[in-house]
């Protein structure tokens, strides 16, 4: 039985401490919320936020120390927090990636600036700067005006980005990104259209041994302007026949991996925000972790038939993996369950929480007593369900019905 420190506890984290579990490894979770889903999961929970090592190393010691234990690996589950993990790794001799290596995948700014020149990129820049917003060129236009994302540069949870068009002030997104930037630092980079996709890869020793795909649903972007909103995945992505976009987007993967220097030596997984446009390949945002919402967990698995977490949770503890051959089994669908304009400023009376009958999983996001929030970034959705279908359009369908059936149960006053 291998020791496995997991960072994060929240109910996102839940399947991927459970995975570890059920694998045979013994689970430290931690996380700074002591009421957290993933608490009762084990006897080893440990107290501390998963976000500042300054916190979570000296806790894990005194954990080991009392414990007598010793830890074998460590595992960000469903937090975005792979610098931390680096630092735990580095400070108890796990495998992991370098520290440095490592803050490239929270630091937007600096992973584009190490990205540029190896794969495709859209135009960006820090702000501020001496130059009109509306007079950088290049991006999606609007007329003769171009979108762009502002965005904070070491956020998360789609936390403080706003997407600014011809009705939306700059000043305004720039004082939304900045404050919800630890370091008060704010980016700005063209939006490109074409298909957003989700990408999900496990990476050995610099090659790329297996990418999952799925379309991101941005089809209620304008109700949620000026804030980017996303609306759950369709997947598996199925490009044209005889198009090689998945092979693009396995190569551009493997070449920001390169440039990044993550996994080239060890293994790891990497989930990818990527965007198709004039039929290239372009990077939106990477990160050396498992995704989050539920994609690691419950997409993968159920498109592909990979276990991907078991991959994670394996490279975590340094094992070698084996080549992995997808298995395509049938179409996912997420929606999640948003908050009508009537309900902000409400109180959360009750939920039913029983599994709408659409659907193979749902989880919430509140709770009773909670006051109802506007939608500006991902926290604030109300909850998620995903279903599974013989085609893309019955995923949907069912997801759709779920949420719906979910959205009825919740009581406000």
């Amino acid at each position: 039985m291998k020791v496995l420190i997991l960072l994060g506890g929240n109910v996102e984290a839940v399947p991927v401490i459970e995975r570890a579990i059920a694998l045979g490894h013994r689970a430290v979770v931690v996380d700074g919320d002591a009421r957290c889903p993933g608490r009762s999961l084990t006897d080893d929970f440990v107290h501390a936020s998963c976000y500042h090592a300054d916190r979570a190393i000296p806790a894990l010691s005194r954990h080991a120390y009392n414990q007598r234990l010793s830890y074998d690996g460590v595992l960000c589950a469903a937090v975005d927090a792979p610098h931390i993990a680096s630092e735990i790794a580095a400070r108890f001799s796990l495998p992991g990636l370098s520290i440095e290596a490592a803050r490239l995948s929270v630091d937007k700014l600096a992973q584009k600036q190490a990205l540029a020149g190896h794969v495709p990129l859209p135009m960006f820049k820090s702000w501020p700067f001496p130059v009109s917003l509306h007079k950088m060129t290049g991006g999606g236009g609007v007329g003769d005006v171009f979108i762009h994302i502002v965005k904070p540069i070491d956020s998360r949870g789609g936390r403080g980005v706003v997407r600014v068009t011809k009705d939306i002030d700059p000043a305004f997104a720039y004082e939304i990104a900045r404050g919800q930037s630890p370091t008060g630092r704010v980016m700005v980079e063209q939006w490109l259209d074409g298909l957003q996709l989700s990408a999900e890869s496990i990476i050995q020793d610099g090659t790329v041994l297996f990418t999952a795909i799925a379309l991101r649903n941005y089809a209620r972007l304008e109700e949620f302007a000026p804030f980017v909103i996303e609306d759950g995945f369709d997947g598996p992505w199925l490009p044209a026949p005889g198009d090689n976009i998945l092979k693009k987007c396995g190569d551009v993967i493997a070449q920001a991996c390169r440039a990044l220097d993550w996994y080239q030596r060890g293994a790891g997984t990497v989930k990818g925000d990527l965007v198709i446009h004039d039929e290239c390949v372009h990077v939106i945002e990477l990160a050396a972790r498992l995704s989050g919402g539920f994609f690691s967990t419950h997409g993968v698995p159920q498109t592909t038939g990979v276990d991907l977490v078991g991959a994670a949770i394996r490279a975590a503890l340094g094992e070698t993996l084996k080549p992995i051959e997808p298995m395509p089994l049938r179409f996912v669908s997420q929606r999640y369950v948003f908050p009508e304009p009537q309900d902000i400023g409400k109180t959360v009376v009750a939920i039913d929480n029983h599994r709408p009958e659409s659907a193979i999983f749902h989880s919430w996001n509140i709770h009773e007593d909670a006051v109802v929030q506007p939608v500006t970034s991902h926290p604030a959705r109300w909850g998620q369900c995903i279903a599974v279908g013989a085609t893309s359009g019955e995923a949907r369908r069912r997801a759709g019905q779920g949420v719906r059936e979910m959205k009825a149960g919740v009581v406000l006053k």
